[in-house]
């Protein structure tokens, strides 16, 4: 590439350095915006902004409409506004990104650690031994910083005994849900929201309610160990995964976690009682 450069005059590799900035530009952010819970909606809105313009300027070619093209220039200077009174908590999260180190992964996603879901898997092994309830939230391409920064930030290595420990019975953070990224456990105690899937309903506890609600709206894995039975549950994508066994359970994290997996069809949910009741606080999603 330098050779062509050295061929060109200035103004031309000027040119060409400005596409490349651009360009870098333009993917970090749609990078970023991928990475949020508001990428669908920013999505229809990028979608509107540009019928919006489009209307603009036929109205500016189109005689005899002299009050729409007046509403229509009244409101274009106000879209900015809008975008950050309804993206605050989007732009908040990205800002706050440039003080952090590996600001670069935004260009590529975090793959899963073997070590780790071992250790996840351990962990949830005894704590279903124990029957001791417990929601573990794993990141995947879209951020779950909306929910840890209303949570308590913990910001250690995963290991089992850290997360035995978070959902001890009776321990001030064993309601809620843990958050893991990469090989950290980022928050404890965060409140998740729940599924509004009216076939699900509540024939399941607040905990698997939870994890589904946070799948449906994000890419995550959420793992859930019911306090009734024991159960060792999966979500993704929506789905819900009732009881993997033990020895199945640290292959069915690595598939989740590296691919989009699909609900199998012999799976059924198992019957209200042996799951979770629900609580009577959200709290304890």
């Amino acid at each position: 590439m330098t050779p062509i450069l050295l061929g060109l005059g200035r103004q031309e590799v000027g040119m060409v350095l400005e596409i490349l900035v651009l360009t870098a530009a333009i993917y970090a952010v749609l990078r970023f915006l991928r990475s949020t819970r508001g990428f669908g909606v920013i999505t229809g809105l990028g979608i509107f902004i540009v019928l919006f313009f489009l209307l603009l300027n036929l109205l500016n070619f189109w005689p005899g409409v002299p009050v729409l093209d007046n509403i229509v220039s009244r409101v274009a200077p106000f879209l900015v506004i809008i975008l950050v009174v309804l993206f605050q908590p989007e732009l908040r999260q990205g800002i706050s990104r440039f003080g952090r180190p590996g600001l670069f992964g935004w260009f590529g996603p975090a793959h899963a650690d073997p070590e780790i879901l071992a250790r996840i898997t351990a962990a949830a092994g005894r704590m279903s031994k124990e029957r001791i309830g417990a929601l573990i939230a794993l990141e995947r391409g879209v951020s779950l910083e909306a929910y840890a920064e209303t949570a308590v930030a913990v910001d250690a290595p995963v290991t089992a005994i850290l997360l035995e420990t978070l959902f001890f019975p009776g321990g001030p953070l064993h309601d809620g849900a843990v958050l893991v990224r990469g090989d950290s456990v980022v928050a404890a105690s965060s409140l998740l929201p729940l599924t509004s899937n009216p076939e699900i309903g509540r024939r399941l506890g607040t905990r698997h309610r939870a994890a589904i609600g946070l799948t449906e709206e994000t890419d995550a894995v959420a793992l859930v160990v019911s306090e009734e039975t024991g159960r060792i549950s999966l979500a993704v994508g929506g789905e819900f995964h009732p009881s993997i066994p033990l020895d199945q359970l640290e292959d069915r994290l690595r598939e989740a976690m590296q691919t989009e997996a699909r609900k199998p069809a012999e799976e059924e949910p198992p019957p209200p009682h042996e799951e979770d009741p629900a609580p009577t606080e959200e709290a304890s999603s």
